[in-house]
């Protein structure tokens, strides 16, 4: 991901059970950034992801069934893996 400056949109402190803090801590490590930074970096990067949970949702709640919603959500998700990995070869 570009280092492109955004404006950003503080969050207050979230709580995380030991093993996920451990993992975030020793990823951040590797990637040789902070804790905040490597946390915000992979919301930011399932962004596009969590957009579709929340569309799927609001579909259920305007009727369509959880089944329609679900296979949409995931068709979304295929082609976006899809489109990432094209993206990723070049």
């Amino acid at each position: 991901m570009a280092d492109i400056e955004r404006p950003r949109n503080k969050v207050q402190n979230i709580y995380l059970n030991e093993e996920t803090h451990a993992t975030l801590k020793a990823l951040a490590k590797h990637k040789e950034m902070t804790i905040q930074k490597t946390a915000a970096e992979l919301l930011e990067e399932m962004q596009p992801v969590m957009q579709e949970i929340v569309n799927a949702f609001e579909s259920i709640k305007r009727g369509k069934s959880t089944q329609d919603a679900l296979q949409a959500f995931m068709a979304k998700s295929l082609h976006m893996t899809a489109d990432s990995l094209e993206k990723d070869e070049k």
